[in-house]
């Protein structure tokens, strides 16, 4: 078990060198929270009307949240894309564990994933969001999405894995991550929204994520969400690790 971690990390680390060689994609990590904030807080927020500061302290969360989940989508792109190009297979003739290649290249997204949560925050200190509760919340906030985040890499995995091709898999992922991520409450309260519209936004666990990672930031925390965000966390990865680890093996076979 530990040799097959200390592999996976070790693949991990062969996944991330290219990025030093690819300022294009190194960039996009960068610049995609930029986007994503001058659109949802300066546009959207402007739009809306009220204090700038108040649309800040309520689409920050959101915005971190709605990057960290479609990030995601890069892990099941990079297998499907990996396993096209014969790469997996270069891995099965080496004496490493057989889920090593698999754990390295979620491992390897979830690193990444981290440079995009930082710029996310530092943008938003820059247009003047601040964490108003104790260094403690907010790392707890940032690491309930960063096992969030996590255990829809394993979905993402499982679906690069079965899918065809990059592009289907990157078409079935979207498909699932927009109504999530734009149908919640990250953006907009949910007692803004149509009766039926509400209820989903209710229901949608990316709503108490990101009502979770508000409160661990910006104070009025409820509980409720932390427990349910948990809760979705461990289902998905009950449900998709060993799914990802089975569609894995059928194509390494």
């Amino acid at each position: 078990m530990i040799t097959a971690l200390s592999q996976g990390l070790t693949l991990a680390w062969r996944s991330l060198i290219p990025l030093k060689n690819n300022p294009g994609q190194f960039a996009g990590l960068l610049f995609q929270p930029v986007f994503m904030i001058v659109i949802f807080v300066y546009l959207f927020g402007g739009a809306a009307g009220g204090d700038r500061a108040d649309a800040v302290a309520y689409m920050l969360p959101g915005v971190l949240v709605q990057v960290s989940l479609m990030a995601t989508i890069s892990t099941g792109m990079n297998l499907a894309t990996d396993i096209g190009n014969g790469v997996f297979d270069r891995f099965r003739t080496m004496p490493i564990a057989r889920s090593a290649p698999l754990t390295g290249r979620v491992l390897a997204d979830l690193l990444t994933l981290l440079i995009t949560v930082a710029m996310s925050l530092a943008v938003g200190y820059a247009v003047g969001f601040r964490v108003t509760t104790d260094p403690f919340s907010a790392l707890a906030g940032i690491g309930l999405v960063l096992v969030m985040a996590l255990a829809l890499s394993w979905g993402s995995a499982w679906i690069g894995l079965v899918a065809k091709s990059v592009t289907s898999m990157q078409g079935m992922a979207t498909a699932v991550l927009l109504p999530l991520t734009f149908g919640s409450s990250a953006f907009v309260p949910a007692g803004d929204m149509p009766g039926w519209l509400s209820w989903w936004m209710g229901a949608n666990p990316v709503s108490h994520l990101a009502g979770a990672l508000r409160g661990l930031l910006g104070g009025g925390l409820e509980a409720a969400d932390v427990g349910i965000t948990l809760g979705w966390t461990a289902a998905l990865l009950v449900l998709f690790v060993p799914l990802a680890l089975r569609a894995y093996n059928r194509r390494i076979r």
